[in-house]
């Protein structure tokens, strides 16, 4: 079985370069690694032909749906019993060659499933795939050759499954802790602007008491009075637009990276 069945080897705003390079790079080794299978059923003139490239699709679309979507939650453990179905109940129908699905099961089950449940169902897949092998003909040596083979293709696989969504992890905090910092911004600048007011309409307030105080003396002295509340009101307009001004400043800087 050795043979043939496996190579050797999340308007939004867009997500970052490395998780948008995570996600392609998950597409890209997916359709590789299933590329000889569909190459087969293509060129298989039997009754299964459509069948095996339809199944194949399937195959590649729920690993690529699961491991390019975030955050981890319940559907993506169904995921890993559906691409069980997909890769152990069409064995017999579609013979040898389909074999290499069960790269994207084991995959699946080191890069989806959480600790400590992903390497107790990575190594039942592993025994899975050794008895497998040896019910279609191989002897013990051979399934654990083809063991392996499943294993070395499905870690680097399941290892980049890891990266995007460490990376989309990792852009999603940096956006929460900035929300954070953009909060108590504003806080501070709330206080400040309160500070200012406060401050600024006691001193009109008192300078109208002295105007009113003064009224009945001389009119220089009352439009004295008046200019310095009209500076004061006019300092405290200046005061408002800076804050006007840093609130904009804060409201551009808020991050926006979507999940």
């Amino acid at each position: 079985m050795t043979q043939t069945g496996v190579p050797r080897s999340r308007v939004a705003v867009r997500a970052p370069l490395e998780v948008r390079l995570g996600r392609a790079a998950i597409v890209a080794f997916g359709l590789y690694l299933m590329s000889p299978t569909f190459v087969h059923y293509i060129e298989d003139s039997r009754s299964w032909q459509v069948p095996g490239v339809i199944l194949a699709t399937a195959v590649v679309a729920l690993y690529i749906a699961a491991g390019c979507t975030g955050p981890r939650g319940p559907w993506h453990r169904w995921a890993v019993g559906v691409m069980a179905l997909l890769v152990y109940l069409p064995l017999p129908l579609l013979g040898e060659w389909w074999a290499a699905s069960a790269v994207f099961l084991a995959a699946m089950a080191l890069g989806l499933l959480p600790r400590p449940y992903n390497l107790p169902v990575f190594l039942l897949v592993a025994i899975a795939e050794t008895f497998k092998s040896m019910s279609l003909g191989d002897d013990l040596a051979g399934g654990l050759s083809w063991t392996l083979s499943v294993s070395v293709a499905a870690i680097p696989l399941a290892g980049l499954t890891h990266f995007a969504e460490t990376a989309r992890l990792l852009y999603a905090t940096r956006a929460e802790l900035a929300a954070v910092e953009v909060a108590a911004q504003r806080v501070r600048a709330m206080s400040e602007l309160e500070g200012i007011l406060g401050s600024r309409l006691d001193a009109i307030a008192g300078q109208g008491r002295r105007v009113l105080d003064g009224v009945d003396g001389e009119s220089d002295v009352v439009k004295k009075e008046l200019g310095r509340m009209l500076d004061m009101a006019r300092e405290a307009q200046r005061e408002m637009r800076g804050f006007a001004h840093r609130e904009q400043r804060l409201l551009s800087g808020k991050p926006d990276y979507q999940k």
